[in-house]
């Protein structure tokens, strides 16, 4: 689906050049404790793992990425012409070097991960060749720390308004967040899924990773009105013994298909362990069949939650587990 039919560079009536590419610069936003300052809109930008692509392509900026990196999946299917015009610099992390080769003017990224020096580098490094970077909100902590509050779809559209406000398209921004919410308001509209609990699988099989409270996967959870049997969990992704997961038995298990190839990482390979596992299979959910696939990607924060929020709702519903 069509997260905002038609953008291109002329969305909301004007484009930069009519505008006048300087006017309402320098822009200041804060970010994860930092204060990024743009002294003039992006022409250069680098993104970082792709549900900052994603976003980028989405409000129509192709014409000004020098390049893409850390790619987990396929490419939303409408955005593919326009990611064609944009080199990929690597599918993995790319190497501090390789991202400075392009002439950036700014770096976004999505995961915390991505800027450290196992990633590419820490926003210092890029902030010392006077390349400002941004980092979505939703990883100011990291993955690994406790969350201190579960995240929200606010947070993802002050996410969008950031990156609008700091390209200077921010009617564009306007106009996907209002397409956001109507898609999500339609999606839940009706849907009585009030003690329906739910388990997210990510990813291995000796020692699942299963989603705790506070990500991508809660926001969804709590939209639809359900829950996870894993809230009171404060890692992003916990490691959760089989034994702990057959006392929860949840009603509705949501399967991560990722294609990396790892342990449990497909949902074909999660639905063979599933139905082949003595303590798997005894799951009321594996019983009676009661589970949802969602790309990899769509378990991150993302545009991809308000997909995954049509998905699963339309799952709920098809399963039988929750009143229309």
């Amino acid at each position: 689906m069509s997260l905002l039919a038609g953008c291109s560079s002329s969305v909301g009536g004007t484009t930069p050049a009519s505008r006048g590419e300087t006017a309402g610069y320098p822009v200041t936003v804060q970010n994860c404790g930092r204060t990024v300052t743009v002294k003039t809109p992006p022409r250069r930008a680098v993104s970082i793992n792709q549900p900052a692509t994603e976003l980028l392509l989405t409000l129509g900026l192709a014409d000004r990425m020098a390049g893409s990196a850390s790619w987990s999946d396929e490419v939303r299917p409408e955005l593919a012409a326009e990611n064609a015009k944009v080199p990929v610099l690597s599918r993995d992390f790319p190497s501090l070097e390789r991202v400075l080769k392009e002439k950036p003017d700014f770096v976004y990224a999505t995961f915390d991960w991505s800027f450290t020096d196992q990633g590419v580098a820490p926003r210092d490094r890029f902030e010392s060749f006077g390349v400002p970077t941004y980092q979505s909100s939703s990883e100011c902590g990291g993955q690994d720390a406790p969350q201190q509050r579960a995240l929200r779809l606010d947070d993802m559209y002050a996410e969008i308004t950031d990156v609008a406000k700091i390209f200077g398209i921010e009617e564009r921004g306007d106009q996907l967040i209002a397409s956001l919410r109507k898609r999500k308001a339609a999606a839940a509209d009706g849907l009585k899924a009030d003690g329906v609990t739910m388990m997210w699988w990510y990813a291995g099989t000796k020692t699942p990773y299963i989603a705790g409270c506070c990500g991508a996967p809660g926001i969804i959870t709590a939209e639809l009105g359900a829950r996870n049997v894993f809230d009171d969990n404060r890692q992003l992704w916990p490691e959760i013994s089989w034994e702990a997961i057959l006392q929860r038995d949840p009603d509705v298990l949501v399967l991560a298909d990722l294609t990396r190839g790892d342990d449990g990482d497909s949902a074909a390979a999660k639905i063979r362990f599933l139905e082949t596992d003595p303590a798997a299979k005894r799951l009321s959910a594996v019983r009676e069949r009661r589970w949802i696939t969602l790309p990899g990607t769509a378990m991150d924060p993302s545009l991809r939650n308000v997909d995954a929020i049509e998905t699963v709702a339309s799952g709920l519903r098809s399963l039988g587990v929750a009143g229309k």
